[in-house]
């Protein structure tokens, strides 16, 4: 690549990151990315209890995760009109999500773990709008097209096939692993909270805060902990099938000597995380 092209590069990267600032500040983006922690909170909500449900043995686990969560919020009376709110919210979420990684709102820098973190962001805005679009799937079909353990099965199935694609397929693992550890570290140390606007909250908020967080990101770290760690298997078995989504963690957890005590736990944790999305769309720091 010569000087030359690289300038030009760096010209475009800039101009990106420039359109993306100036949009994440704009009073509409403001609105769509609250109603969007809205729209997380409800799911995380409806995703924990369907877990408990699991739990309890009322339910069947293959429902405990964002796509079955979608499908049995189509089942409810006016489900396809809170679909359709969804949808409204996920999209604002998920463009919300992109523009935070593109323009850095959190601050991440420019070294290689910043550049991650904002990749991260980026990824889950993505996730956010395929979750928009499965909605929509089912308002006009009724019925789920994908589910949550077909993405990343089909996603590992496409990296094993390239050259090299199993050593890509672990180290993908070995990044979804320190995901978790990260995810339980921003939980246990309160790092998280550096993205709330904590002046605008009463003490006693505060500690609801800190206690959300503590079960809500450990909840998280060991859901992706066992997505990283089916991940790799995948990858040294050369056996696509064996990648999970969060309803196959879910899985695995129930699975285990104490699985439903664990599930359970679980469950209570992605409950936490949706009451945390709710003070979020309040005091999260947007822009």
């Amino acid at each position: 690549m010569t000087d030359e092209t690289k300038e030009n590069v760096n010209e475009a990267i800039g101009d990106l990151v420039e359109v993306a600032e100036q949009t994440v500040r704009h009073p509409y983006t403001n609105w769509l990315a609250r109603f969007g922690f809205y729209t997380k909170g409800f799911l995380f909500i409806v995703i924990g209890l369907i877990a408990v449900s699991v739990a309890f043995g009322i339910r069947n686990i293959e429902i405990a995760a964002p796509a079955g969560a979608l499908t049995t919020i189509a089942q409810l009376p006016f489900g396809k009109l809170l679909l359709i709110v969804f949808i409204a919210g996920a999209i604002g979420h998920g463009i919300w999500n992109i523009l935070r990684g593109a323009a850095d709102i959190d601050d991440s820098g420019g070294g290689w773990q910043g550049i991650t973190q904002r990749i991260f962001s980026a990824s889950i805005g993505i996730f956010y709008l395929i979750l928009a679009w499965a909605a929509w799937n089912i308002i006009i079909t009724s019925q789920l097209i994908y589910s949550d353990g077909e993405i990343p099965r089909t996603l590992t199935t496409l990296i094993l096939a390239l050259p090299l694609g199993t050593i890509l397929m672990i180290l993908i693992g070995l990044g979804v692993v320190g995901a978790g550890v990260h995810e339980c570290y921003s939980g246990i140390s309160g790092k998280y909270k550096k993205n709330f606007r904590l002046h605008e909250m009463k003490k006693s908020k505060r500690v609801i805060i800190t206690l959300l967080g503590i079960f809500s990101f450990t909840a998280r770290a060991l859901i992706f902990a066992l997505m990283g760690y089916f991940f790799i298997r995948a990858a040294i078995n050369y056996n696509p099938n064996e990648a999970i989504g969060m309803d196959g963690a879910l899985l695995a957890l129930s699975q285990t000597y104490y699985g439903k005590t664990l599930l359970f736990i679980t469950a209570v944790g992605l409950i936490c995380h949706g009451i945390l999305s709710l003070y979020e769309a309040r005091y999260r720091r947007i822009c």
